[in-house]
Parts: structure tokens; C-alpha cells; sequence
């Protein structure tokens, strides 16, 4: 009977926090300049692209927002 609780409780607790959508965006840098001086950072994680000035890095994640 302890087992089946526990079982459950389990499965609630994955259910709440969903940890299969919280995946973080790993990014990474093109090595390629844009044609204003921005770099291009592209997401390994979910795809997404972002161009920031040179010398900053991206701060949010983007994973599961339309593009």
C-alpha cells in the first residue's frame, strides 16, 4: 500500500513541475559577425536566434516561446 502512495505521489509531483519543459537554452555563439557589428547567438536547446552587441551574451530563455 506504501509503495502505491508513494507510486503516485511520484507521478503527481512530475505532473506539477513539468520538468521536460523547463529546458534552459544553451547557447552558442556564431562565429560570424552580422553586417552591424552584432554577434549571433543560436540555441542549441530549442533553435531559437538572437543578435546582441559584441561582448554581451544572452540573459533569457526562449524555450517554448513562438518564433
Amino acid at each position: 500500500m506504501l509503495l502505491v502512495l508513494g507510486i503516485l505521489i511520484v507521478i503527481a509531483v512530475l505532473l506539477v513541475l513539468r520538468p521536460w519543459q523547463r529546458r534552459d537554452c544553451r547557447w552558442r555563439q556564431d562565429a560570424r559577425k552580422l553586417a552591424d557589428g552584432r554577434v549571433l547567438f543560436t540555441c542549441v536547446a530549442c533553435g531559437a536566434n538572437m543578435a546582441l552587441p559584441r561582448g554581451r551574451s544572452p540573459k533569457t530563455c526562449l524555450a517554448g516561446q513562438p518564433q
